[in-house]
Formats: structure tokens, sequence, C-alpha cells
């Protein structure tokens, strides 16, 4: 691998670190002001309602942040801007579409809905974030390996949503505004993200093609339901949870769950910034696949490991940053999470070969089961014990789809891309 590649793929790590980063760790530096003005119990609710928004916005994504990224990887070479043109008109107007399918599937939800309708304003006012991300071409940045044309304006709009955090949100009659601030923030960074790409990369905006939008949403639709289901076993913890225990224990769980999603995203942020170039290096052969997982997944997993072990030991003194020394729960469940990051990342190869090979359906096989199993093991042992029983069953869900990916990996015949010792 040359040293320009190396240096464009740090470049790209850095600058969507940078973005994912202030996507999370802002929304986790002003946690503590959050909680103190509108108390845990409310920051569980508002909580609940982010994870509605995080489903909707899986939705109306549709799995383009892969296939529309392959697109793009396969075809910014060989086919010209106009090709290019085409696919970014046409993932964006169709996200587009599907946000306003999902906004009245949203209204019909809370409207109709008595556990919803109670906070109505909480609902409708974080449908912004569904329209932030529906408006974020990171996917078309990802795919042209130039990530770091959007970071000013992440970093800019997450700014903005953390001075209007501190300014506004004074007591719990605010709390609505925690997610409609960082709706609007994404919503900032989206139109300016749009307008970068289209100066930027000289594109045109062109009415999609029936055809077009017919192709990417027969594209992606496996991609949308895999991420559904990670969304899933991510997610719906929080909802299962809030069944056997009330809203303190669902705010000190969400607590230790952000900080464990921040950590996470690093892992997120490896995969995205590597995937373009293995969709690639596929296609040149085993050999130097496997070299680039041996020269940068290795030193990455290393790393992940030692950032877990961190967090272990320092779960009690990060939690109490946000609840004091007079709850030791989140400072336990974080604890737990830390082990999960390091499970997840050692994934990553099989995942990644597997759809550099378009094995989407092996990919959703395993999602899918890994999503039953979460929900079964999920109710059966918060039932039990409440929020550790919920992390116990985080655990059990990601050893499976562990197990299950690289043992799609190897019925397919695809182990010797990641095998080490062929080099």
């Amino acid at each position: 691998m040359s040293k320009n590649y190396k240096g464009k793929l740090f470049s790209n790590f850095f600058s969507l670190s940078i973005i994912q980063g202030t996507n999370y760790l802002i929304p986790i530096l002003v946690m503590p002001f959050v909680i103190h003005r509108i108390g845990v119990g409310w920051f569980g609710v508002v909580s609940i309602a982010q994870v509605i928004m995080v489903y909707l916005s899986t939705i109306s994504d549709y799995g383009f942040n892969l296939t529309a990224t392959r697109d793009i990887v396969l075809n910014r070479e060989v086919q010209g801007t106009d090709k290019i043109s085409r696919i970014f008109s046409t993932v964006l107007c169709t996200k587009l579409a599907i946000s306003a399918i999902t906004f009245l599937v949203l209204f019909l939800l809370v409207s109709l809905v008595p556990f919803f309708k109670s906070n109505f304003n909480l609902y409708i006012s974080g449908f912004t974030y569904v329209i932030g991300q529906s408006l974020l071409v990171s996917w078309f940045f990802q795919g042209m390996e130039k990530m770091k044309f959007i970071t000013y304006s992440v970093l800019l709009a997450r700014i903005i949503f953390a001075v209007l955090i501190f300014i506004f949100i004074k007591d719990e009659g605010d709390a609505y505004l925690f997610l409609f601030f960082f709706g609007l923030g994404n919503i900032i960074a989206g139109i300016f993200s749009i307008y970068i790409a289209i100066y930027f990369f000289k594109l045109k905006l062109l009415a999609p093609l029936w055809s077009d939008i017919v192709y990417e949403l027969w594209n992606g639709w496996q991609i949308m339901f895999s991420n559904l289901s990670i969304n899933t076993y991510l997610y719906s913890n929080i909802f299962i949870l809030r069944i056997f225990a009330g809203d303190i224990i669902v705010g000190y769980y969400s607590i230790a769950e952000k900080i464990f999603f921040a950590v996470r995203q690093i892992l997120g942020i490896f995969s995205q910034v590597v995937y373009p170039h293995i969709c690639q290096l596929v296609q040149k052969g085993k050999d130097q696949t496997a070299i680039f997982f041996k020269k940068i997944y290795l030193p990455f997993l290393l790393l992940v490991s030692i950032s877990c072990f961190s967090v272990f030991i320092l779960s009690p003194w990060i939690t109490q940053i946000f609840v004091g020394k007079e709850a030791n729960l989140p400072g336990i469940l974080l604890r737990m999470l830390s082990l999960v990051p390091i499970i997840v990342c050692l994934n990553i190869p099989a995942y990644q070969i597997l759809l550099a090979f378009d094995h989407k359906k092996s990919y959703l096989r395993i999602l899918t089961l890994g999503t039953i199993i979460n929900l079964g093991a999920n109710v059966l042992l918060a039932n039990l014990w409440e929020a550790p029983g919920t992390v116990v069953a985080i655990i059990i869900t990601e050893i499976f789809i562990n197990i299950g990916l690289n043992r799609e990996l190897y019925k397919n015949n695809l182990t010797e891309y990641i095998k080490l010792r062929t080099i």
C-alpha cells in the first residue's frame, strides 16, 4: 500500500472522527447540564424519543450508506461526472421522499398511541433529526473518499446545538428542545454538505428517473433491513427495559448506553473509511486484501482493546460526572458494556468482505437472527435483572453475530481474504 494512500485513509479517518465525534461527544458533554435541568427521569423519556428518530432515520437512509457508497466507488472513474450526478440526485431525492412517508407514520403513532401521545411535541419537533440525516450526503463523500469536505459543517452544527441547549433548556418543560436542536444542527450540516458536493465536484442536480429510483430501492432494501436489525438489537433494549423498570432506571441505563455508543462509534468510523478501499481490493485478489487487514486492521484492533480496557477501569469515575456519587448502577453498566466493542471489532473483516462481494442476503440473515435472539434474551433477562440483564442480552447478541458472520465467510469460501498466513 502506497504512502499516499495511507495518508488518504488517515485523512478520511481523522475527518470522519471529527464528524462522528462531534455527533456523539458534544451531546455527551452537554448531558450533565441537561440532566441537571430536566432530571434523570425526563432524560429517559427523551432517550426513548431519540430511539424512535433513529429508527425512522434508518428507514430513510435505506442502506444507501453502503449501497450508494459502493456505486460511487465503482463509477467515480469509469463513467465520469454525469453518472455520479445521477446517482447523487436519485439517492438524495429518494431519501427525502422516504422521510416524508416516515413523518406520516410518526404523526399517526403520536396521535393514536397514548404512550407517545402524552409527549406529542417532543416527537414531532424531534423529527428534525430525521430530516437532517436525510439531507446529509456523507455517503457521497465516503464513496469519493473525501470525508474532509463535510467536517467543518458538522462541527459548526454541533457547536450551534450546544449553544442553543445552554441558552434555552431551563427545566423539564424544555425537554423537547433537546432533540429539536439536535435535528436543527443536522439540517444545517446537511444543506451545507449538499452545497459542497455540488460546488467542489461539479455535480448536476438531475430529475431522477423512475427506473433509477426502483433500482436504488431494490438494491438497498436488504441493507436497510439489516440496519434496522442492528438498530433493533441496539436500541430496542431501552423499550424492553422500560416495561420492567421505571424512568429512573431507564435514565441510568441511557447514560451508560450513550457513553458506550460514543466508544462504539470508533468502530463505525473505521468501517466507513476502509469500506471503499475493501471494495476495490477484493477485485485485485486475496493477498492484497489480507495484507491490508494485517497492516491496518490489526493495529486498530489493538487500539480498540486498549481503549475498552481503559473505559472498564475508569467506568465509576466517568459516570460520576453525569449522576454524581449517589448512583453506582451506571458505572456497573458501563463496565459491562465496555467489553462489547472488542467483540464487535472482531467481526469487521467478515462483514466488510461479505458486503464487498455483495452477499447482502447472508448479512441480512445473520442480523435478523441476532435481532430475534436479542429480543428474546432481553425480555427474559430484563425481567430477571432489569438493566444488568439488558446488558447481558447485548453481549449474547454480539457474540452470536460475530460467530455468524465469520461462519458465513467460511461457507462462501472467502476466508482466504483475511487469512494472514497467506502473506
